[in-house]
């Protein structure tokens, strides 16, 4: 239940709020959860909603799906090495 009250908070934010305060909101997402899939899918509809188009390589949606799936591996695995969560597991 905590999951789907976090998540509808994190959807309107991503519509209401400015994105660093969405960005906040998904990274406690992904320290208070597990498997917190919808980082990825934030990010994704943030992107397609304010980003400007350009012609260079790094501005790609491509690379920075892949960008945030890469952050969102290593915040797992850090998450899997912290003290404060190892009785998690």
């Amino acid at each position: 239940m905590k999951r789907v009250v976090f998540d509808t908070l994190l959807l309107l934010s991503v519509f209401i709020l400015p994105w660093y305060i969405s960005g906040i909101i998904a990274f406690i997402g992904i320290l208070a959860f597990k498997q917190f899939y919808e980082f990825i899918i934030m990010w994704i509809t943030m992107y397609s909603m304010f980003a400007i188009p350009e012609v260079n390589l790094l501005s790609n949606s491509t690379w920075f799906t892949l960008i945030v799936s890469i952050v969102y591996i290593a915040i797992q695995y850090l998450r899997l090495n912290m003290i404060i969560y190892k009785n998690e597991i």
